[in-house]
């Protein structure tokens, strides 16, 4: 993936514009709600991927990209809606490139230089919106169902299409399955249609051999000794028509009209209505229970249920159950359906030689009508053909079975038959009249049948066995895919259980030591259970506190990232997912992505500036690599804490004589400043437990440790015989003497709360004053050359130096041993 340099964002959400300097490095944007922390998480997300997730996803209706993504007043103008980041590639030997996107052409982003290396480096990151976490992703992970936990697991770990191609193998499995009765139904009608043109009881290649051979023999053809795949039954002979041309083989026409007046009249035999009659009965029986009968399609699911059962809710529908209860109730469930599946067994065995008499009626109508066709004229066989139809529609019916009415309305009208004796007479007259063949034609007549008929068998014949290679294989093939796969998910869930348990170990180092955790796939779930100090397994929700189910989420959505990108994992975007864990903890938060993800660049928001102190003190954040965001206006967007930005607003309230504005301004300024100072020099604070401080308990407390400091540093360089640093130190120290006594210093020092709030009430003259005196004063905290605040190294234990950003001032504090 990638590693950001810069970002600069106009027009786009909140920010008028804005440009960041990240270096490549960790970056935090910190600032109260509402000051334009998340308009940066949109600009890097929109840059990337073309999209804003704030503005997609459920309750965003009538939100989008194109109409809220510029900023308000340039809403008309998504041209002008803009942002542009440059990166390094580490995958292209730190290759350096550029990103630009506008709302107006947001599939069509610029790229430079748009070499395919790296477009396929920005398309790589395109494919991973999940860079970009926030706390309700986080909450996904951690306390969401398990049929949704599976889906966002695996969509993250790109597994989504694992399923859907197992649903698809199934469809497959389940359709060449579902095709096999059909194809052996038309097999074995083929062979009935054989079987009738050769006039023969059984279909083996003797008797197909038999029967032909006369015929052959007839008509001065050479007899035939074998029979295999590509042998004609009339081979050799010099025409396959007819003696007269259009005109129905009468042997054949009579045979099939016989066949369809026994089918006809099998339908209306006493024996038919009696199988009809008895089936009617049992369905009637089987119908009093027909909500078991419509729950039969549940049983595999139930029995499914069974096995997967955790002994601590339903695999199905999450309810909670106790082991006992759950067993039984759904042992009670098989046990009814497996009695009730019996019975429609037993009915469906009765419906058989109903179908077979349907089914006989059907095809004999079937060849019966193609005959009628032949004829010229034609017979009129619609009512045969509107008899067809019924017939199919019974044979459909009583097929499928559900529902129990209309399979009994069929059994109680199976044996009706209309009356068809006007077209019936009209055909048997029509074949009566056909001249009859001589020995010759008919022995050809015969020949030409049996062919067709033997060739439509053999069709059917290969259609039936491809059916059955087709859907053994795809049943094959289904289950060693979920073999295969479902090992595969199970290796990677215990890995990313693995690692999980072991980053939360590592923030949790204290008291959960042997924590553990449990990722349990299932049948499109993803159970989550983890260790509660030794008592058991539970979901993360049921006794872990906030604090901890943060933890868990971000843990979890580390061992999830890196087994999906491992060393390509070089960025995220964490939008203030650490809240609710305590300071302790957030330590070793910090610790964790140090010594896990040193490869990493993290991109953090907050609005707690305490959480931004910890992660500078534990070197998480290095240098001045954060945007520290003090306000935010409409027609400005965010406004950081920087010194030139603060400095010029106040000179703009002076000129409009607002000195309540630059009064409350400059006081906010003082107490963010006094809070930095305090952190970087290591002042001494008077602990308090809400962490509220006020600007007079920290900003003497900054300037007193400061001029210890510079002290202490006189003192070393004398003990190093350093004359030109003890000369530089002191004219350090007069100048920020000099800028302290300005400020009134001894005033505010002894009843700072009256002194800055008298502020506001003082007239713009009397108001300059301070303002300038307190720049100076504020100045002298600092570097000329890189304008950086003094800090004190290291940032814990002994301190070692006082120094500044760019290496100009660095002042020793330790003394030459005696």
């Amino acid at each position: 993936m990638i590693r950001i340099d810069t970002i600069h964002i106009k027009e786009f959400r909140g920010i008028r514009e804005l440009t960041l300097e990240l270096k490549g490095q960790n970056f935090a944007a910190c600032g109260p709600n509402g000051t334009g922390k998340s308009g940066i998480v949109d600009a890097i997300e929109f840059a990337l991927t073309g999209n804003i997730s704030r503005l997609a996803g459920a309750g965003t209706g009538g939100l989008s990209v194109r109409a809220h993504g510029p900023h308000v007043d340039s809403r008309n103008k998504p041209e002008a809606a803009s942002v542009t980041i440059d990166v390094t590639i580490p995958s292209l030997g730190s290759k350096k490139a550029r990103i630009r996107r506008t709302v107006k052409s947001t599939n069509a982003p610029e790229i430079k230089p748009a070499d395919k290396d790296v477009i396929a480096a920005f398309e790589s990151v395109n494919l991973h919106p999940e860079f970009v976490l926030s706390r309700r992703e986080l909450i996904r992970y951690v306390l969401s169902e398990p049929g949704q936990r599976s889906k966002e697991v695996q969509s993250l770990l790109r597994l989504d299409d694992i399923e859907k191609l197992r649903g698809v193998l199934q469809k497959i499995a389940n359709a060449c399955t579902r095709d096999l009765p059909g194809l052996e139904r038309a097999e074995k009608d083929a062979i009935n249609n054989l079987l009738a043109a050769l006039d023969a009881a059984q279909l083996s290649k003797k008797s197909v051999l038999d029967a032909v051979n006369p015929r052959r023999t007839l008509l001065g053809l050479t007899l035939l000794t074998d029979l295999d795949a590509n042998t004609s039954v009339k081979d050799g002979l010099t025409t396959t028509t007819a003696s007269v041309p259009g005109r129905v083989p009468k042997v054949q026409a009579a045979a099939d009209f016989a066949t369809l007046r026994e089918a006809l009249h099998a339908l209306k035999a006493d024996s038919f209505k009696q199988a009809c009659s008895t089936a009617d009965t049992n369905a009637a029986e089987l119908g009093k229970d027909a909500e078991s009968l419509n729950g039969l399609s549940r049983e595999s699911l139930l029995k499914s249920a069974l096995e997967l059962y955790d002994g601590a809710a339903c695999p199905v529908c999450d309810t909670p159950f106790e082991s006992d209860a759950f067993t039984g109730h759904l042992a009670r469930k098989l046990a009814h359906f497996e009695d009730v599946s019996k019975r429609r067994a037993a009915l469906e065995a009765e419906l058989k030689p109903v179908l077979d008499a349907l089914h006989a009626a059907g095809t004999a109508l079937n060849t019966v009508i193609d005959h009628a066709g032949m004829f010229s004229p034609k017979i009129d066989a619609s009512a045969l053909a509107e008899f067809r139809t019924v017939l199919r529609g019974r044979y459909q019916q009583l097929q499928k079975l559900l529902p129990l009415d209309d399979t009994r309305a069929v059994l109680s009208a199976a044996h009706s038959v209309p009356d068809m004796e006007p077209p019936l007479a009209a055909l048997a007259a029509a074949i009566a009249a056909i001249p009859e063949p001589t020995k010759q034609d008919a022995a050809r007549d015969f020949l030409v049948l049996a062919q067709e008929r033997l060739e439509t068998c053999r069709a059917a014949r290969l259609k039936f066995t491809a059916g059955k290679v087709r859907a053994d294989r795809a049943t094959k093939v289904f289950a060693t895919y979920g073999i295969v796969t479902t090992t595969a998910l199970e290796k990677i869930y215990k890995d990313v259980e693995t690692a999980f348990a072991s980053y939360y170990r590592k923030i949790n180092e204290e008291d959960e030591k042997a924590f553990t955790a449990k990722l349990m796939p299932s049948i499109g779930k993803l159970g989550f259970d983890v260790d509660f100090y030794g008592r058991g397994h539970f979901p993360p929700g049921a006794y872990h506190s906030e604090g901890h189910q943060d933890g868990m989420g971000l843990c979890l959505y580390l061992a999830l990232m890196n087994h999906l990108l491992g060393a390509n994992f070089t960025f995220a975007v964490l939008d203030d997912v650490l809240m609710s864990v305590d300071a302790g903890h957030r330590r070793q938060v910090c610790a964790l992505l140090k010594e896990m993800f040193p490869n990493t660049q993290f991109i953090f928001t907050t609005h707690d500036e305490i959480w931004l102190r910890h992660m500078k003190s534990e070197g998480l954040i290095k240098g001045r690599n954060f945007a520290h965001f003090r306000t935010w206006t409409v027609d400005f967007g965010p406004t950081e804490w920087d010194d030139r930005d603060v400095w010029a607003e106040l000179e703009g309230y002076l000129i409009k004589n607002d000195v309540r504005a630059a009064a409350a301004l400059l006081r906010h300024y003082l107490e963010h400043f006094a809070k930095e100072a305090c952190d970087r020099l290591r002042a001494n604070v008077e602990f308090r437990g809400d962490a509220q401080f006020m600007l007079g308990d920290l900003l003497p407390n900054a300037t007193s440790t400061l001029g210890d400091l510079l002290k202490k540093a006189k003192v070393a360089a004398n003990s190093w015989n350093q004359k030109d640093v003890v000369e530089r130190i002191g004219a350090i120290e007069v100048a920020f003497a000099e800028a302290k006594a300005k400020t009134g210093y001894e005033n505010w020092q002894i009843n700072t709360a009256v002194h800055f709030n008298e502020w506001a009430d003082l007239k713009k003259e009397d108001f300059t004053p301070v303002v300038s005196a307190f720049r100076t004063f504020t100045g002298a905290f600092g570097c000329g050359t890189c304008n950086e605040m003094y800090f004190v190294a290291p940032d814990r234990g002994k301190k070692e130096a006082l120094r500044c950003g760019c290496g100009d001032l660095n002042l020793n504090l330790l003394q030459k041993k005696a």
